[in-house]
């Protein structure tokens, strides 16, 4: 059929058979270069150069296939058998390489779990554990950024939610009772004064367009100096200047960095030539706005989103072999029983 007859014939259809149409020309161009994706992002994660993943050595050999014929390897070092996807996000995975493919596409589109398992045609259980396991992966990213040069860093307050901790998990009470009628803000509770409804994200990105996004502290309003160093100072070995707002401990930060320091009044837009804050200010924007179409993301899991806002924000207008090729290089380690029934974990809340 010549393209102007088919052209003639979309106009005829109705947005549901449309939808239908472009779904199926994108599931055909997935299936005409998937192949190429998974090379290249096998080269970019081995660099022509399998490694043991137990002992590190390169003495490899070709030992046969798996059920699933997938290549299987030894080391012939220490003996040990594994596949090249071992500590990425498609190790011990059943599902097809496309189906992964199709759920960063949707994944990228800032859909929710049920629009992305619909997309991707898997269950929304397991869409829960794909999201996670990518994630995991940009987690990981997230140790390994180092700003350089001038460095803008500020701190963000958001609410602390319980979502997936319930009274089902008798063994992991809440420190508090759910609320009935909405929450006050980042405020100290009535009856407990030492429980404040607050998470603290520490946050900076540099002139390089590099971003730090973590969980400082939660049950608190303000950071304080050791919270401070703990989350930054290994970020920073690279930094000539730091941007920030009015808090004092940027300060104390920037003395034991022995780097410049400015300080301008929180959410300010003002500038004094080259420096200012409205980057950092923009990476606040964003998160609040992907945390208000995302509407209840767990505190427990805070710093896995965090990292994915930080990706998208960094890489935006890239296409889905980037993605995969990026997100394939990252180490992950998920195991899905570390987020079946996982309480809240209070030996990371500091309450104060």
């Amino acid at each position: 059929m010549e393209l102007e007859k088919i052209k003639n014939e979309m106009d005829t259809l109705n947005s549901d058979d449309l939808n239908a149409l472009i779904v199926f020309i994108q599931d055909r161009q997935l299936l005409n270069d998937y192949t190429k994706i998974l090379v290249d992002a096998l080269e970019a994660k081995h660099n022509d150069s399998i490694s043991c993943p137990r002992c590190g050595h390169h003495h490899i050999k070709r030992d046969g296939h798996y059920k699933n014929r997938t290549q299987r390897f030894r080391c012939i070092d220490c003996g040990k058998t594994f596949t090249p996807y071992v500590g990425t996000i498609l190790e011990n995975t059943k599902l097809s390489y496309i189906t992964w493919l199709k759920y960063l596409i949707i994944m990228s589109h800032d859909e929710d779990l049920r629009d992305c398992a619909k997309y991707a045609g898997v269950s929304l259980k397991c869409s829960f554990f794909m999201r996670h396991k990518i994630l995991n992966a940009l987690a990981h990213r997230m140790e390994t950024v180092e700003l350089s040069g001038i460095v803008e860093l500020d701190e963000m307050s958001v609410n602390i939610s319980y979502s997936g901790n319930h009274s089902k998990h008798a063994e992991n009470p809440l420190p508090r009772k759910p609320y009935k009628r909405g929450r006050k803000g980042n405020r100290r509770d009535k009856k407990d004064q030492n429980i404040t409804d607050a998470v603290q994200i520490a946050s900076a990105v540099d002139r390089n367009g590099h971003i730090l996004l973590k969980v400082a502290k939660i049950g608190s309003t303000t950071l304080d100096n050791e919270t401070t160093t703990a989350v930054y100072l290994k970020h920073l070995q690279k930094a000539t200047t730091l941007c920030t707002d009015g808090l004092y401990v940027y300060r104390r930060l920037s003395e034991s960095l022995q780097i410049n320091h400015y300080a301008f009044p929180a959410k300010s837009k003002a500038k004094r030539g080259i420096y200012h804050i409205n980057h950092v200010n923009y990476v606040h924007s964003q998160i609040e706005k992907y945390m208000k179409k995302h509407n209840g993301i767990s505190s427990k899991y805070l710093n896995e989103y965090l990292a994915y806002i930080a990706y998208m924000i960094e890489t935006r207008a890239r296409d889905v072999h980037d993605y995969f090729v990026d997100i394939y290089q990252c180490h992950c380690d998920f195991r899905r029983e570390n987020y079946i029934g996982t309480g809240f974990i209070y030996e990371s809340i500091s309450l104060g």
